[in-house]
C-alpha cells in the first residue's frame, strides 16, 4: 500500500524555505538563519538565504536572483521569519517588498525585534514550529539576552560519569561519538568546567563530523588548567576566572568571586555574540546550571557500561 502525503501550495514553498534557511548555519550567528522563496503564477522565480553574518538577508538574497525584477509585481514571498522593520548592518527588508510591489507575504516566524506585526500572513500549524526551532539559538539570544544552553551528559547503566577518583571511562558509542560532534559543529562555544580538563585533558574539537570547531569556554577561577593541555593548542578559547590578575591570553575575569553568578557570565558571552552553546559538564557543573534555571536542553546518553562505582550524577 503506498501512502500519499498532499500539502499546500503554501506548505510547499515554505518547505524549501527552510531548506534555504538552513545552509546559513552557524556561518549567520548569531543572527537568524532565515531563506526565501518568491512565487509568481504558480511557479518559483526567486530564492534566497542569509549566507553570512552581516551580509544580505534572505529576502534581498531572493530579489536580486530575479532576473526580470518587473517580475516581482503581484509575486508572493514565503520567508521562514518575519521581514525585519528596523535599519541594522542593513536596509529594513519591509521596504525592500514594498519597493518592488510584492503582493503577498507567507511568514513562519515571527521577529522579536519587531515592534508591530506587517500585514503579513503566517503560516501556522507544524511549520511554523519548524521554523521555530530552526532558529531556537537566536530566539533565545534576543529573549534572555544569553546564549541558548545545550547539555550534553553520558552515565553509565547504573547512573555514574565518572569512575572512583574521576577517573575517565568512555562511556559513547561510536554512534554517539558522531552525534555529540555534530552537537559541537551545531553550537558556537562548548563549555567545561577545570575539573573536567584536568581530568580528561579534551579537545573539545570536531573529529567524527565534517564541520567548524565551536569556540572552547573554560570556567577555570583560579588558572589551575596548565598552558600545555589541549584546551590551549590554539587560540580559539576563552577562560572564565575570577582571580585579579589573570596571566593566560583569551581571558575574561567575572565580576563575581565564585562561578554562583552564572547568568552574568552568560549574558557577557552574548554581548560577545555567542547565541548557542554546548555544555558538557561534571556534576558540579551540571549542579549549578540546574540551580539557575540555565539549561534550555539536556542530552542523555545512557550507556550499557556499568560502572559498579564512582562520581555519581543527579539529573
Amino acid at each position: 500500500m503506498v501512502y500519499h502525503i498532499f500539502m499546500n501550495a503554501d506548505e510547499k514553498y515554505m518547505k524549501r524555505a527552510l531548506e534555504l534557511a538552513k545552509k546559513g548555519g552557524r556561518d549567520v550567528a548569531p543572527n537568524p538563519m532565515v531563506g526565501a522563496v518568491i512565487v509568481k503564477d504558480g511557479k518559483i522565480i526567486g530564492e534566497g538565504y542569509h549566507e553570512i553574518y552581516g551580509g544580505p538577508h534572505a529576502e534581498v538574497d531572493a530579489v536580486n536572483s530575479v532576473k526580470n525584477k518587473a517580475d516581482l509585481e503581484g509575486s508572493t514571498l514565503y520567508v521562514t521569519l518575519e521581514p525585519c522593520q528596523h535599519q541594522g548592518k542593513t536596509p529594513p527588508c519591509e521596504e525592500l517588498v514594498k519597493k518592488h510591489g510584492i503582493k503577498r507575504v507567507v511568514c513562519g516566524s515571527k521577529d522579536l525585534f519587531q515592534k508591530k506585526t506587517g500585514d503579513y500572513e503566517f503560516i501556522g500549524g507544524n511549520l511554523e514550529k519548524e521554523c521555530d526551532i530552526l532558529n531556537k539559538f537566536f530566539f533565545t539570544w534576543v529573549k534572555e539576552k544569553r546564549p541558548y544552553i545545550t547539555v550534553k551528559v553520558a552515565v553509565s547503566s547504573d547512573g555514574f560519569v565518572a569512575g572512583q577518583g574521576g577517573q575517565v571511562v568512555h562511556l559513547t558509542s561510536k554512534k554517539q561519538d558522531e552525534a555529540v560532534h555534530k552537537l559541537r559543529a551545531n553550537h558556537q562555544a562548548i563549555m567545561v568546567g577545570s575539573g573536567t580538563v584536568l581530568n580528561d585533558n579534551p579537545q573539545l574539537n570536531v573529529r567524527h563530523v565534517e564541520g567548524k570547531d565551536p569556540l572552547r569556554i573554560i570556567l577555570d577561577s583560579k588558572l589551575k588548567v596548565p598552558a600545555d593541555y589541549n584546551v590551549y593548542k590554539d587560540d580559539n578559547y576563552l577562560t572564565i576566572v575570577t582571580t585579579d590578575e589573570p596571566t593566560k591570553l583569551n581571558t575574561w575575569r567575572s565580576p563575581t568571586k565564585h562561578h554562583a553568578c552564572l547568568r552574568r557570565t552568560l549574558r557577557h558571552l552574548a554581548k560577545e555574540g555567542i547565541s548557542s552553546i554546548l555544555v558538557e559538564p561534571g556534576p558540579k557543573l551540571y549542579k549549578a546550571l540546574k540551580k539557575g534555571k540555565l539549561i534550555d536542553e539536556l542530552i542523555v546518553y545512557e550507556s550499557e557500561k556499568a560502572l559498579g562505582s564512582g562520581i555519581p550524577i543527579e539529573l
